[in-house]
């Protein structure tokens, strides 16, 4: 008997595999325990890409760099949110304000870099703007019938800080930030040793060969015990706690108390005096995790960006107490650059390879009701924003 008449349920026929597995999968719903995945082309359609673009890049709080290089009245810092060019400045009253990084004559790129300067000319054809956006000269204007300064001023942007990071939103009707976040300022702060007083040490940049969204799915630690074995050696998963707070997250483990420092790596030794017992990270939509792990105070700033709907990049912003950082928080920065982030993306890369599989359309998401360490429930919580910021509260039925 032909395979395709062999396999029938509910009087449906099962024409070939690709009906099988369509027909088995788990659809995506709100509810973390009966979901599953987001479908698999959502890491690769272009199409998806481009809605993303809209409906989440251009309409959320994006870090554009930090306050300790905005200081004094004329400090500028630039940066791109995808293929748009944005600059954030300190006005001449101490503000910061923040606009498209772009001249209103001809569209020519107004300022490069970071730097300090009160008026902002266009190296095209040298018009003139203040700190305010306002533009203050434009040459042979007064020989132009009609023409008003006032009727080309920069268009300004939404601009907020947050843990002394710097943050834009092109969508000028969109909710303030930290009306979003309210109570992770001071869980960062009560947590993070000296964190006031953390000064910028390195970045590190990294390519992954997968969809921007692999990274993010990562919100959880059914994989860890798998894909970090030198980490499993610290860390007891079972008092891993997971919380979800609206945009943001916050996950925290806590080092073993029977580690033994013997036989490892010096990255990953903890030693009593050290005054982190608990390895903390914090989750903010869409993009970005605060990450402190155990031992000498530290802080990083992780963040996820789109290059095409099939490839990414990560920038990862290492802070530290010291003008130089010591030789244990250099090891620190190293751990996470050289052993564990590589193991993700190792992770990641085959994923985009896997999804575009002809056998697979949907997984489930593991989500068990205690929300436990091994509890998949912080990944939806993250593919729950992605889908209602493309469909609203349009769930499959």
């Amino acid at each position: 008997m032909p395979w395709s008449k062999r396999f029938r349920t509910s009087g449906r026929s099962w024409f070939n595999g690709k009906a099988m597995v369509e027909a088995s999968t788990q659809r995506f719903r709100r509810e973390p325990e009966l979901s599953g995945t987001l479908p698999a082309s959502y890491y690769y359609d272009p199409a998806i890409f481009e809605r993303e673009r809209e409906a989440i890049w251009f309409k959320t709080w994006q870090l554009v760099g930090y306050v300790h290089d905005l200081a004094k009245p004329g400090d500028y810092i630039t940066a791109d949110i995808l293929d748009q060019k944005v600059f954030v400045v300190r006005d001449k009253s101490g503000e910061l304000r923040a606009f498209y990084n772009v001249c209103m004559h001809r569209g020519h790129i107004l300022a490069e870099g970071k730097g300090s300067k009160t008026i902002f000319t266009c190296p095209f054809h040298a018009w003139s703007y203040d700190t305010d956006g306002r533009l203050r000269a434009a040459g042979n204007a007064e020989n132009v019938a009609g023409f008003k300064l006032e009727d080309f001023s920069l268009v300004p942007i939404q601009v907020e800080t947050l843990l002394n990071m710097v943050f834009v939103n092109l969508d000028d009707t969109a909710p303030s930030l930290r009306s979003q976040t309210v109570g992770l300022e001071d869980q960062v702060r009560a947590t993070v040793k000296g964190f006031d007083r953390m000064k910028f040490a390195r970045r590190d940049r990294f390519s992954i060969k997968a969809n921007w969204k692999f990274i993010l799915d990562q919100l959880e630690c059914y994989h860890c015990p798998h894909l970090h074995p030198e980490v499993t050696r610290t860390v007891d998963w079972t008092k891993r706690e997971s919380f979800e707070y609206g945009i943001w997250q916050r996950h925290r483990q806590t080092v073993r108390s029977d580690i033994d420092n013997q036989g490892l790596d010096k990255a990953y030794r903890l030693e009593p005096d050290q005054p982190q017992q608990k390895s903390n990270i914090w989750y903010l939509w869409p993009n970005y995790l605060f990450i402190s792990h155990w031992g000498v105070a530290n802080f990083k700033v992780f963040s996820a960006w789109p290059n095409d709907p099939e490839t990414s990049f990560e920038y990862v912003d290492n802070f530290s107490l010291n003008e130089v950082p010591t030789e244990a928080e250099v090891a620190a920065f190293n751990r996470f650059r050289d052993v564990a982030n590589p193991q993700d993306i190792s992770a990641m890369e085959l994923q985009q390879q896997g999804c575009k599989a002809r056998g697979y359309r949907q997984g489930r998401l593991m989500v068990d009701a205690d929300h436990s360490w091994r509890s998949e429930h912080a990944t939806h919580h993250f593919q729950r924003m992605v889908w209602e910021a493309l469909h609203g509260a349009d769930y499959p039925s």
